[in-house]
């Protein structure tokens, strides 16, 4: 009987055992399975999406992403350092596979550049170079050179002046984006000293930010208008929307903007329209259809463990009513 009743209590244990290595390599199966068809995990913060620019930047990005077979998460931060800093660490604590970063600063964001780096995390610097003291806290760089873009600018001014009839000599003024990004200060950097170099006689009498905003920057544009009065010949936006203000600001003060030698930056909608009805001499190619795709396809190469540039910098040609066909991501 004691016998009988081993083997059977045996039967049962082995049965038992037999189960749990079973369900065991089913749930590692399961496991392995699911990892394998995971999809990367990319986190891109960027300052804000009220801007056009910033929203047209996002809407791109995410058809790249979902192209890429990227799992992503997206935070924003209305060109707030302190916030963006703490996002910066949330998003660390998420272990992501890449971090595609556009910072708001170009200094304040470099601790927390140099956490990512510590965390293990490959960095991707998008649009917004940040100060030259950072490129060691940061893996790759995309999206445009904004010196170069204020160098371009400069030269458009020259053309535009020539084609208004002005030669080479008269005052304008600058609407610039919001004070300490380092696009504000990598566009108003390149244009001024190109602009000294090859017409030293158009003068910047006044500059006044615009903050990325079309109301705030035709605010801004009607005071100096008011202030300078037909004494302006010309005006250099860093971002074709702040140029529309601008344009509304002339009107409403009594001024042909037709007459004024206008140059933006960006080939966005409204640079492309006023363009196109004469109102606007150039603009400079940035567009955030390629500033977004670039930022992806450098995420993409990095998780792929396959080298990239550590710069890699948009075409920013002059776009004039000639070369309209240039802009990209009008029609994405």
């Amino acid at each position: 009987m004691k016998e009988s009743v081993m083997k059977f209590m045996g039967k049962i244990t082995n049965k038992r055992t037999f189960a749990g290595a079973l369900f065991g390599a089913i749930l590692t199966s399961f496991a392995s399975t699911a990892f394998a068809n995971e999809k990367p995990s990319v986190i891109l913060l960027q300052p804000t999406q009220e801007c056009t620019y910033c929203s047209d930047y996002l809407r791109f990005f995410k058809q790249q992403a979902d192209k890429a077979g990227f799992s992503y998460q997206v935070t924003t931060s209305p060109f707030d350092p302190s916030n963006q800093a703490n996002q910066v660490e949330q998003a660390i604590a998420k272990h992501p596979k890449a971090i595609i970063l556009w910072p708001v600063d170009a200094n304040a964001l470099i601790p927390s550049m140099r956490k990512i780096q510590k965390a293990g995390i490959p960095l991707i610097i998008s649009d917004a170079m940040p100060a030259k003291q950072a490129a060691r806290f940061w893996d790759y760089y995309t999206g445009g050179n904004s010196e170069a873009i204020g160098r371009e600018s400069a030269k458009a001014m020259v053309e535009a002046f020539k084609a208004k009839g002005y030669g080479t000599k008269g005052d304008i003024f600058a609407i610039t984006g919001t004070p300490g990004t380092p696009t504000t200060i990598g566009r108003m950097r390149g244009f001024t000293q190109e602009l000294s170099k090859i017409a030293p006689n158009i003068k910047i009498v006044a500059q006044q930010p615009g903050n990325w905003d079309q109301n705030v920057a035709m605010t801004a544009a009607s005071s100096l208008f008011t202030r300078f009065g037909d004494k302006i010949k010309g005006v250099y936006s860093v971002e074709d929307l702040m140029m529309a203000g601008v344009i509304t600001a002339a009107q409403r003060t009594g001024i042909d903007a037709k007459k004024l030698a206008l140059v933006g930056v960006g080939c966005e909608v409204q640079g492309y329209d006023n363009i196109k009805s004469g109102v606007q001499y150039a603009t400079v190619l940035s567009d955030a259809y390629s500033d977004a795709k670039f930022a992806v396809e450098a995420a993409q190469k990095v998780l792929k463990g396959e080298k990239v540039q550590k710069y890699t910098y948009m075409p920013n040609p002059i776009i004039t009513k000639n070369n309209l066909n240039e802009c990209r991501g009008i029609s994405q």
